[in-house]
C-alpha cells in the first residue's frame, strides 16, 4: 500500500497532467475550483494533504470532469462494473484529451501497484 505522501504526490501529479492537458495555468485552475493558484502548486507538488470538497472543486469545477469514488467491501475501489461505459467516453474523445486522461490512468496505476 502506497503511504500518504507518495499518494498525495501521485494525485498531485494526475492533477498536474490534466490541468496541462487543459492548457491551464495554476491560477486558471485555482480560479475556477475557488481557490488561489499557489495551493495549486502545493496540492500538485504533493505538498497539501487535500480535502475531499477541494479535490472536487478541482475535478468537477476546474477541470470539467465528473468526480467518482466507489468502493467494494475491502475497501479497494471496484471499477469492474463501470469502467466499460467510461472507456467508451475515453474512446471518442479527440486525441489531446484521449491522452491526457490515458496519462491520469497510468498514473493511477502504477499508483495502485505499489
Amino acid at each position: 500500500m502506497a503511504s500518504s505522501t507518495q499518494a498525495l504526490r501521485a494525485l498531485g501529479q494526475a492533477i498536474r497532467t490534466r490541468r496541462e492537458a487543459a492548457g491551464l495555468t495554476q491560477a486558471q485552475l485555482g480560479k475556477r475550483a475557488g481557490i488561489v493558484g499557489k495551493y495549486v502548486s502545493e496540492i500538485e507538488r504533493g505538498n497539501r494533504d487535500i480535502p475531499f470538497s477541494t479535490l472536487r472543486a478541482i475535478i468537477e469545477d476546474g477541470l470539467g470532469l465528473h468526480l467518482d469514488v466507489r468502493f467494494d467491501k475491502n475497501g479497494r475501489t471496484n471499477h469492474a462494473n463501470a469502467i466499460l461505459p467510461e472507456l467508451r467516453e475515453v474512446a471518442e474523445l479527440p486525441a489531446e484529451s484521449r491522452k491526457a486522461v490515458l496519462a491520469v490512468v497510468r498514473t493511477l496505476l502504477a499508483l495502485a501497484r505499489r
